[in-house]
């Protein structure tokens, strides 16, 4: 384990697609502030915001506590939070602590678009 965190971000329209490659624990909300400060929203009028973990190994409580802030701060800040690309152990795991009423949960980083057209349609 002890894998640092690793952000790429990428913009789209109304919103942002965050993969995150490593750990998920203490250490990383300090790496993920630095460069997204999600209790601000996520600025220039954006609604969603995706995070893929397909390349997380790793998440202890720190970092499950984590995604939960994240999750219920976008819901007051008027984001959308969604998550891919987590393993069946995972997903498991986010129904069990009550993740699951704040983001929604997708096998890729496709399907998660999907849903986001979707959503912008109406549908």
């Amino acid at each position: 384990m002890d894998s640092a965190l690793e952000l790429n971000i990428v913009p789209f329209d109304g919103g942002l697609s965050v993969t995150l490659k490593g750990d998920l624990d203490q250490q990383a909300e300090q790496k993920i502030r630095s460069v997204l400060d999600w209790e601000k929203g996520l600025g220039e009028g954006r609604r969603y915001l995706i995070l893929n973990l397909h390349e997380v190994n790793f998440i202890n409580s720190s970092g499950m506590a984590l995604l939960i802030r994240i999750a219920r701060t976008g819901r007051k800040q008027n984001f959308h939070t969604f998550i891919c690309g987590a393993s069946a152990h995972y997903q498991k795991l986010f129904r069990m602590v009550g993740l699951t009423e704040y983001v929604m949960l997708y096998p890729d980083n496709y399907a998660a678009m999907q849903r986001i057209e979707a959503l912008e349609s109406g549908v």
